[in-house]
């Protein structure tokens, strides 16, 4: 029997309430995280084996020397499925995962990340994660024969900074591959009327995105817009608006119609998701993952690229797509649906993953669709495990919405809201999870982290100067310089 650690929030059977995956970042700051996470698993989980998920703790705070040590002793594999992680905001958490795998004896698999910039695809933007990432994979490549990348802009960026070509397998996003090789998706109706149920997901940064989504939501009355970050979350939980969005056409505050009207939904867990989403006759936005969620509930789906890791995703799986940086001009979801083929998309599922079973299987990682394989202790758990329902707005009709946030608060501890009596209890609490769970201590512990590093710089510069001074003609002149004035000063 093997016992695999892997990253991942929590596993996909373990309930956890909105305001707690709030709280504790269950989700790690987007939904969408879920659903390769998850699909990883479930190829994994195969009888004898066993899954423990690290709820990502291995990248919130550097790891000890102790903390590899409990890794290597009680796991025999390291399963890290990653997204768009070589982008400079997660630069701090790459550099946390890279330490800990330095120290790592255990194989380490790394499956389907990316490589973030514009939509040029310009290497030139990814030069503030360009040292942390060659840290990263060269870490990676010491314990595994290949790692997996979402598509060729990622893979020619790691050949780019000198990593062979034979280790870098493109596999895409394994989300997709929930279901097996024989998922399909095809039209459920033959064309959209003005009352047709529509799903919409959005980036709320990307510009005249505002403007787009109220039209549409003025234009469809059934639309429903599927948030997945933790500014979405927060907005629904509390109505909090996105503290970056400045567009009030953007439905980021409480104000917008689509808040007022309840058409906001957010999903903590991906099977609630999914169902929700089969609901629907299409669905369509800027999320990557928003639309997988659709083509893995059945339903069709087109995605706006508004950036490279959007973009090199729906090329490699040829999905419904079109390039879309810029909201500029109006949107017909009408002319959307027609121009969502999905034929290459049911033609190209089997060779990808086809590919991707042979770098789980290179990698020494057994499946669920290898023959012989017993995967019923994955679809048993499933089926024994209930979900929360989808988040709303507090602008529901009927109170509960505002009485389960009401509940929620009574029991929370303002000294530590880690001991709510709803809280996420973590499976493998390593690194040690440290801090009250609150918006205080975490804007504490990223001070702290900040002023670390400062005094790391200023260590190495001062030791660097020192080191000037010792082998340098101006360092030998300062030098005599000083003994000079010391003995003119007796």
């Amino acid at each position: 029997m093997a016992r695999i650690l892997i990253r991942a929030g929590k596993d996909p059977f373990t309930a956890v309430v909105p305001e707690t995956t709030l709280t504790q970042d269950v989700f790690n700051s987007n939904s969408g995280n879920f659903l390769f996470q998850h699909s990883v698993w479930k190829a994994l989980d195969v009888a004898p084996h066993e899954l423990v998920a690290n709820s990502t703790l291995s990248e919130r705070r550097a790891a000890s020397s102790d903390d590899a040590a409990r890794i290597n002793e009680e796991f025999d594999h390291f399963v890290i499925p990653m997204a768009n992680s070589f982008r400079a905001d997660f630069a701090d958490k790459l550099e946390n995962l890279t330490r800990l795998i330095e120290q790592l004896t255990i194989p380490t698999t790394v499956i389907g990340i990316g490589a973030q910039a514009p939509a040029d695809r310009s290497f030139d933007a990814l030069a503030d994660v360009r040292d942390v990432t060659q840290r990263f994979v060269a870490a990676v490549l010491e314990r595994s024969p290949s790692i997996g990348v979402r598509g060729e802009f990622t893979r020619d960026f790691l050949v780019h900074l000198g990593f062979p070509a034979d280790a870098v397998d493109v596999i895409g996003c394994p989300s997709l591959f929930l279901h097996g090789p024989d998922h399909q998706v095809h039209r459920k109706v033959e064309s959209l009327g003005a009352d047709s149920p529509l799903g919409l997901n959005l980036t709320p940064e990307v510009a005249g995105i505002g403007a787009f989504a109220t039209e549409q939501a003025a234009h469809h009355p059934n639309l429903t817009y599927v948030g997945q970050d933790q500014h979405d979350l927060r907005l629904l939980l509390w109505g909090v608006p996105h503290p970056h969005v400045t567009d009030p056409l953007v439905p980021t505050h409480l104000r917008h119609p689509l808040y007022q009207q309840d058409r906001m939904r957010l999903f903590v867990d991906t099977w609630s998701w999914y169902d929700f989403l089969a609901e629907q006759d299409f669905v369509y936005g800027t999320r990557f993952h928003g639309n997988v969620a659709a083509l893995l509930a059945g339903t069709p789906a087109l995605m706006l690229a508004h950036d490279s890791r959007t973009l090199e995703l729906a090329e490699y799986h040829r999905m419904p797509h079109r390039l879309q940086p810029h909201f500029d001009a109006p949107i017909s979801v009408e002319e959307l649906y027609e121009a969502a083929d999905l034929t290459p998309f049911n033609e190209a599922m089997p060779e990808r993953f086809s590919r991707y079973a042979a770098f789980l299987e290179r990698n020494g990682l057994e499946h669920r669709w290898q023959p012989g394989r017993d995967a019923t202790q994955f679809d048993t758990r499933l089926a024994e495990a209930s979900f929360p329902p989808a988040v709303h707005t507090l602008a529901a009709p009927d109170l509960s919405e505002i009485a389960s946030r009401l509940e929620w608060m009574r029991h929370a501890s303002v000294i530590d809201l880690t001991r709510h009596p709803k809280r996420y209890e973590y499976p493998f609490n390593t690194p040690t999870y440290q801090g009250a769970g609150t918006r205080h201590a975490r804007l504490s512990e990223q001070r702290d982290a900040k002023l670390k590093r400062q005094q790391e710089r200023i260590d190495d510069l001062s030791a660097r100067l020192n080191r000037m001074e010792q082998t340098t003609l101006r360092g030998f002149a300062l030098r005599v310089f000083r003994r000079l004035r010391r003995r003119l000063s007796r």
